[in-house]
C-alpha cells in the first residue's frame, strides 16, 4: 500500500472547542428588554433558543453563538393579545399553524389561539444530556375549531440541534383531518442596513415533482425566485415583493442564510411519500414579505394531512433545526452537517478538496474504505458549527481502496454519521479538477489576449460565494453585453467574451461581487 499524507485546513473565527457547556434551560423575566414576562431560554454554548408562552410559544431567538436568524418584531415587544376572530399580531419568530389554510373558515386570519394564545409551559426534562419545555395551546374555538398543540423542544449538548416534536390535537367530537404548518420568519437584513441581497432561502428540487420540471409553483412571478442555482438545488434571493413560491422537494431539507455572515440555518424533516400534502403537495413554501416594516422571509416547512380521530385523536411531526458556519449555495443538508463544495481532486496537486459546516462539535476524519469494507482512517481533526471547515487533502490513494468518507465523531468520539461518501473512480474521473485552494481576496484580472479578435477570457477570483454581475460597455458608456449574472461559488473563474458582432474600438468589462466593483479596459481590432 502507497503511503498517504494528509493536511485538513479548518478556518473561521477563534473558538475555544473544548469549552462546550451542559446544557442550561431557565425561564427569565422581560428577557433581553423584550417586555414579556416569561421566556424560557435554553443555552448549551453554541446555540441560545428563547421561547415566550405568552404570544402562542413563538421560538423568538434562535442563534448560532452571537449570529441571530429569527425576525423580532420590535413594535410588539412586550405586548399579549385576547385572541379574537378576525385579529392578527405578527410578532416574528417561529409559529405553527394548522394546514391547509384552504379549510379555514376564512382565508384569513390564522387560527387565534393558536397563533398568538397565551401557551401553557413545563421544564419536562433537565439532565447533563439534554433538556426540553412542553408548551401546550389553547384550544381553538374559531378558525380550526377543536385543534390544540403542544410542542416539545429538546437541545443537546455539542451540537446546534434542536429537535422540535409538534403534536396536533382533535379535541372534538367529529373525525377531522389537518396537517402541521411550521414557520420560521426568518431576518432579511442587518440592522440599520438594507443588504437584503444577502438573504437566500435553498432547497431540493424534485426530478420528480408534481409541479413540473422546476420543481416549484410560484403564486405570481417574482425576481425573488433564482432557479436552479447549484445542480438539484433551487435558490430563493429576499425580495420585498409580497409573493409565495411552493416546492415538494424529495429529500427533507430547507436552508437559509445570510451570506455576509457565512452561516447557514436549516431544518430537517421526514418526507411520506404517497401521504397528502396540503396546496396541492407543497412539502416546503417560501414567502417573501411585502415593501413594509417588518420586512422577513417565511421558510415554512408543512407535514402531511392526517386524520384525527375525534376526542382526542393526535400526530406528532417531528424536524430538526441545525446551525453552522459555511457559505452558499447550499448544495446538500443532512443530520451531519452541510456541503458547500463537494469532495473534487486536483490531478496536478494531487489533492481532495471539499467545504462543509458541520453540526457538532467534535472531531472530522478522513475514512479509506476497499472493496471488502475494511477501513482506514486519518487522524482526527476538530470541527465546530461555529467555524467553517475547509477539507484540502494532499493524498496519494492506494489502488485498493475504493471509496472515500468525512466521518464526523462528537467529543466523546462517537460517530455523528458520515458527511460526504464518494467511489474512487468517479473522484479520479470527474468532470472538472478544482484547485484546493480558494483565492484570498477579490481580483478582476486583464483579458486575453489583448488586443483580441474576435474573443477573449476574463478571468476572477472569488474568495466567497457571491452574487456577480459581468458586463460590458462601450466607449460611451452603453451596455453591449451580460457575461454573468447568477449565485458564483468560491474560487477562480473564467469567461469567453465572444465580440464577433461588435465592431473595433475601445470596450470596457466591468464586474459586481457583492461590494466589489471593478473596470478594465479591452480592444477589439478586426
Amino acid at each position: 500500500m502507497r503511503k498517504i499524507s494528509i493536511l485538513i485546513a479548518c478556518f473561521g473565527f477563534a473558538i475555544l472547542y473544548g469549552q462546550t457547556s451542559n446544557v442550561t434551560i431557565q425561564t427569565v423575566s422581560n428577557y433581553i428588554q423584550w417586555g414579556w414576562d416569561t421566556t424560557i431560554v435554553m443555552q448549551n454554548g453554541l446555540i441560545t433558543m428563547a421561547t415566550v408562552p405568552a404570544i402562542g410559544g413563538r421560538v423568538m431567538q434562535y442563534d448560532l453563538g452571537n449570529l441571530p436568524s429569527m425576525m423580532v418584531n420590535s413594535s410588539l415587544l412586550g405586548k399579549t393579545y385576547t385572541p379574537v376572530s378576525g385579529g392578527y399580531n405578527n410578532f416574528g419568530g417561529y409559529k405553527t399553524w394548522p394546514s391547509p389554510q384552504s379549510i379555514w373558515p376564512g382565508t384569513w386570519p390564522p387560527p387565534p389561539k393558536l397563533d398568538y394564545g397565551k401557551y401553557a409551559y413545563q421544564i419536562v426534562s433537565q439532565t447533563a444530556d439534554s433538556v426540553a419545555v412542553l408548551v401546550t395551546s389553547p384550544v381553538e374555538t374559531w378558525v380550526a375549531p377543536n385543534i390544540q398543540f403542544k410542542r416539545r423542544a429538546t437541545i443537546f449538548p455539542g451540537t446546534s440541534r434542536v429537535r422540535m416534536e409538534q403534536t396536533i390535537i382533535n379535541n372534538g367530537s367529529k373525525d377531522t383531518s389537518w396537517g402541521v404548518w411550521s414557520i420560521v420568519q426568518a431576518i432579511v437584513n442587518h440592522t440599520g442596513k438594507t443588504d437584503y441581497t444577502n438573504y437566500w432561502a435553498y432547497f431540493p428540487i424534485n426530478s420528480n415533482s408534481v409541479y413540473g420540471s422546476n420543481g416549484v409553483k410560484p403564486d405570481q412571478a417574482s425576481t425573488a425566485w433564482k432557479g436552479e442555482v447549484a445542480p438539484g438545488v433551487y435558490g430563493v434571493q429576499f425580495v420585498a415583493e409580497n409573493k409565495k413560491i411552493f416546492a415538494d422537494p424529495d429529500k427533507g431539507w430547507i436552508a437559509y442564510t445570510s451570506l455576509s455572515d457565512t452561516v447557514v440555518f436549516a431544518r430537517t424533516f421526514p418526507i411520506f411519500e404517497g401521504m397528502q400534502y396540503p396546496d396541492n403537495g407543497a412539502r416546503v413554501t417560501v414567502y417573501v414579505s411585502s415593501n413594509s416594516v417588518p420586512l422577513y422571509m417565511e421558510v415554512e416547512v408543512k407535514g402531511p394531512v392526517v386524520s384525527l380521530a375525534a376526542a382526542g385523536g393526535n400526530y406528532t411531526f417531528t424536524e430538526n433545526w441545525w446551525a453552522a458556519k459555511v457559505r452558499a449555495p447550499v448544495l446538500d443538508v443532512d443530520s451531519v452537517g452541510v456541503i458547500a463544495n463537494r469532495l473534487s481532486y486536483n490531478s496536478t496537486t494531487h489533492s481532495v478538496s471539499a467545504i462543509y459546516g458541520v453540526f457538532y462539535q467534535g472531531t472530522a476524519k478522513i475514512a479509506f474504505i476497499d472493496a471488502q469494507g475494511q477501513l482506514t482512517e486519518g487522524q482526527p481533526h476538530t470541527v465546530s458549527p461555529l467555524a467553517e471547515f475547509q477539507l484540502q487533502d494532499v493524498v496519494t490513494i492506494p489502488d485498493s481502496v475504493k471509496a472515500i468518507e468525512v466521518r464526523i465523531y462528537n467529543t466523546k468520539d462517537e460517530l455523528i454519521g458520515v458527511l460526504e461518501r464518494t467511489d474512487v473512480s468517479a473522484l479520479l474521473t470527474g468532470i472538472k479538477n478544482v484547485t484546493s485552494k480558494l483565492p484570498s481576496k477579490f481580483y478582476l484580472e486583464q483579458n486575453y489576449p489583448n488586443p483580441f479578435n474576435p474573443s477573449t477570457v476574463i478571468s476572477y477570483q472569488l474568495p466567497v460565494t457571491s452574487d456577480v454581475t459581468l458586463k460590458v460597455y462601450d466607449i460611451l458608456g452603453r451596455e453591449v453585453a451580460t457575461l454573468v449574472d447568477e449565485m458564483k461559488s468560491a474560487g477562480s473563474c473564467e469567461v469567453k467574451f465572444d465580440a464577433s458582432k461588435l465592431s473595433s474600438g475601445i470596450y470596457f468589462y466591468k464586474i459586481q461581487a457583492g461590494s466589489y466593483t471593478e473596470t478594465r479596459k479591452l480592444v477589439l481590432m478586426k
